[in-house]
């Protein structure tokens, strides 16, 4: 039976989709008056995906899944069937395996499963496609290859390793294996598909990668300092000679599940509790948000420069803020830009531990992790990590002191309500009862200035805040008509989720359904309802599919939204 044929379908097609899996549906409509979608449509679909599959680390693209799991089929006949299997070996200027049907909880559906393809694969006449988190995007094909060449082939995990697979933890291997929906996947074979194992004649050969993943004892990884080390200072800097004030705890060494996971017992024990003003309440929680400084963690340690056998991961936990620390700079296609930027991330240093550890459930989709973690810090009221890359090393600086000491509480209630984007909320907090500039809501928010007067002029829009002067003597300052809404209730306006809608299409002409959910906190569910609803009574239009679709004006909006925002501004 091979790899392919011993995938957990049941539990594949219900995970959330990311940077190695999606699932399509192969209907079209209503669920009362649903129709097969387009045979040609499909066709460009299965050769993009697999495509950008191959491209980047490898995936599986399954159809006839709903967004929620469930597995719904297809109608097409045989012949369309085998046109659809064979698409990866027809359409691409690189034959890939095909496809295969199988059948799960009774239903027949395709599956394709693309591995990561030595050289950029092209869909004729489309380009090359490479996959970022959950999103398939266009590439150059020598940018590609340069990933491929820094990854797959240069890097220290892809060389071949001193000792062989009686060095292996089997067990853990197994836990990677049922992680990746391959649960009874022999040990060899596991090693194998995730090129971290080579047969040869004179039987398997392991790269160091597979070591640095599962090896049974810190004496077999073939490196003196794949771990971790750990400072606690006494201070906010670092003294010397008599006042002396550094505490290096015991090293953590291992593969690096157990150094990941003794690291996070040990920097959790570490961190202290704080009662300050964090996500907008006085309450005791930790120092950094959990998820923030874990990412920084794992990241630190998947994606170090191994060929650097001198130098450790380093952790320091000053008083005031966390200091993250790995060998070995950017990659030359990603930039300190796109990090602090919050794109998705096109490249991976060891793509080969990045994959594995999302198999053991140590490490998110790969290009999600740092967009998460300056959410994290942010919906934290804390500073939006620090990011340099230098002399080698990367770092990654989160600090504990929020971007307020104190405030009204009625207000910092009120403005929690209110469904609008944790950076306008940011804004409202610490700027309440002060003048403030575009360039100061840039620099509190790490925002753009396109995206700066964009969420300025919709705050303006709803009457939370005044605008004074034109030019560049404008500034801003929070409404006193809203501040007294605060003062004599803490319930946010009834209409405010309407109200940025309105305000959002005024300002950027569109709007998507992602941008709908990330800036009122919703989950998909409502955010489609909501929409829908408008939809139907003609003061929204949507134009696009899928990913791509989009929402505009339509007839009734003008009306709408005047009385909408009229209803906001009069709450106020």
């Amino acid at each position: 039976m091979s790899s392919a044929e011993r995938l957990d379908l049941p539990r594949l097609i219900r995970q959330e989709e990311g940077q190695f899996f999606d699932r399509k549906s192969l209907w079209h409509g209503k669920p009362d008056a649903r129709r097969p979608r387009d045979r040609r449509e499909v066709r460009d679909e299965i050769a993009e995906y697999v495509a950008a599959f191959a491209n980047a680390d490898g995936g599986i693209l399954v159809l006839g899944v709903e967004d929620d799991g469930t597995p719904t089929g297809f109608s097409y006949p045989d012949d369309v069937i085998e046109q659809f299997l064979n698409v990866p070996r027809s359409r691409l200027s690189r034959p890939l395996a095909p496809g295969r049907v199988a059948e799960v909880e009774g239903v027949s559906i395709l599956v394709f499963e693309a591995e990561p393809a030595a050289t950029a694969v092209m869909v004729q006449g489309n380009g090359f496609p490479y996959r970022v988190k959950d999103e398939t995007i266009k590439l150059e094909e020598s940018r590609i290859n340069a990933i491929k060449r820094e990854g797959q082939v240069e890097s220290w995990e892809a060389q071949p390793a001193r000792h062989g697979f009686d060095a292996i933890d089997e067990a853990l291997v197994a836990r990677a294996c049922e992680g990746a929906g391959l649960a009874g996947l022999p040990p060899e074979e596991y090693l194998v598909k995730r090129h971290l194992a080579d047969r040869r004649a004179e039987g398997l050969v392991l790269r160091r990668a597979a070591l640095l993943l599962f090896g049974a004892t810190p004496e077999v990884l073939d490196h003196p300092f794949a771990g971790l080390r750990i400072f606690r200072v006494n201070g906010t800097e670092r003294l010397h000679g008599a006042r002396h004030n550094v505490d290096e705890r015991a090293r953590i060494e291992g593969n690096l599940t157990a150094v990941l996971e003794e690291g996070r017992t040990a920097i959790s024990g570490l961190i202290r509790k704080s009662a300050r003003l964090h996500d907008l309440f006085f309450r005791e929680t930790p120092e950094y948000p959990i998820f923030a400084w874990q990412e920084a963690l794992v990241n630190a340690v998947a994606h170090r420069d191994y060929a650097v056998r001198s130098r450790s991961v380093e952790i320091w936990l000053y008083d005031d803020r966390m200091e993250v620390s790995s060998p070995g700079g950017l990659l030359a296609e990603v930039s300190l830009e796109d990090l602090v930027g919050r794109k998705g991330v096109h490249g991976s240093r060891n793509p080969r531990v990045a994959r594995c550890l999302v198999d053991l459930g140590i490490m998110r989709e790969q290009g999600e992790g740092i967009p998460r973690m300056f959410e994290e810090m942010e919906t934290s009221f804390l500073p939006l990590p620090d990011i340099s890359s230098d002399h080698g090393s990367f770092s990654v600086t989160l600090r504990n002191t929020p971007i307020l000491e104190a405030g009204d509480p009625d207000w910092a209630r009120y403005v929690r309500a209110l469904p609008w984007r944790v950076a306008q909320k940011r804004a409202l907090v610490g700027f309440a009862g002060r003048d403030f500039t575009n360039e100061d809501y840039r620099r509190l928010n790490g925002a753009d200035r396109d995206r700066t007067y964009r969420e300025m002029k919709e705050l303006v829009a709803v009457g939370l805040v005044d605008r004074v002067g034109d030019g560049p003597r404008t500034v801003y300052r929070v409404a006193p008509s809203a501040l007294r809404a605060a003062s004599s209730s803490a319930e946010a306006p009834a209409r405010s989720a309407e109200a940025w809608i309105a305000a959002a299409l005024r300002t950027q002409g569109s709007i998507s359904n992602g941008e709908v959910r990330v800036a009122l906190s919703m989950d998909r569910g409502e955010v489609k309802a909501l929409l829908r609803e408008l939809a139907r009574k003609d003061v929204l239009e949507v134009r696009g599919k899928k990913r791509g679709a989009r929402w505009f004006p339509a007839t009734h909006f003008a009306k709408w939204s005047e009385m909408v925002l009229s209803g906001a501004n009069s709450a106020q």
